[in-house]
């Protein structure tokens, strides 16, 4: 019973920490769109026109006319949290902490990792690209520099980076003897899966709107 408590537990503050990270991720894409002079909405998983819900039949009909722009804080966010997560780990003496830091780096890891990873694979495997945030970016710097190489540097960089923070995570684990990782580790993976189908509900009921500066 102690057992499952304690994976009990780590599932609800990582689901949690999940859950204000991807709002984090998408509210860092309305910021630097409202910099830009985009104005948009912005919830737990999509970035539409100001003032309308995912639901909407027009929710894109402006936004996706909107000239694209390199400047983006959503990629960054959850990077940083990744290995912010991370760092906190790694220092904490608190077991509080300690499972903070290491939902941050788990969650923000996976909500980056899995994405890129599909932007690097299924060209290879289906022979055509697949769109993410760092995909749109890469293509960008492509168009910038004149060189196709930029397209993949952003997922390269994401993969990169929070890999980084996983090992770090599970190396500090292995030095502290925590018991059964590869469980927390199915954990977190089932939050990241969880975590995705509640944001697309909740992207329905909560949204912010940046109008443009």
């Amino acid at each position: 019973m102690n057992g499952l408590r304690k994976y009990g537990r780590w599932f609800a503050i990582s689901l949690i920490v999940f859950m204000v990270s991807i709002f984090l991720h998408e509210c860092g894409h309305g910021l630097a769109n409202s910099i830009a002079g985009i104005a948009c909405s912005t919830g737990f998983n999509r970035v539409g026109d100001i003032y309308k819900f995912p639901s909407a039949d027009d929710f894109r009909s402006y936004y996706s006319t909107a000239p694209s722009v390199l400047l983006d804080f959503g990629v960054p966010c959850t990077l940083f949290l990744s290995v912010l997560g991370a760092c906190i780990y790694a220092k904490a003496k608190n077991r509080t902490l300690q499972y903070l830091g290491a939902s941050l780096a788990a969650g923000n890891s996976l909500l980056r990792f899995v994405p890129s990873l599909m932007v690097l694979l299924v060209p290879l495997i289906k022979g055509k690209p697949h769109v993410e945030d760092e995909y749109e970016t890469g293509a960008l710097l492509a168009a910038k520099f004149g060189s196709d190489i930029w397209i993949y540097i952003p997922a390269i960089l994401s993969v990169g980076i929070t890999l980084f923070s996983i090992v770090w995570v599970l190396r500090k684990a292995s030095g502290r003897k925590v018991s059964k990782p590869g469980i927390y580790a199915a954990v977190s993976f089932i939050v990241f899966c969880v975590g995705m189908v509640l944001a697309s509900i909740l992207d329905n009921y909560i949204r912010i709107n940046w109008p443009a500066r």
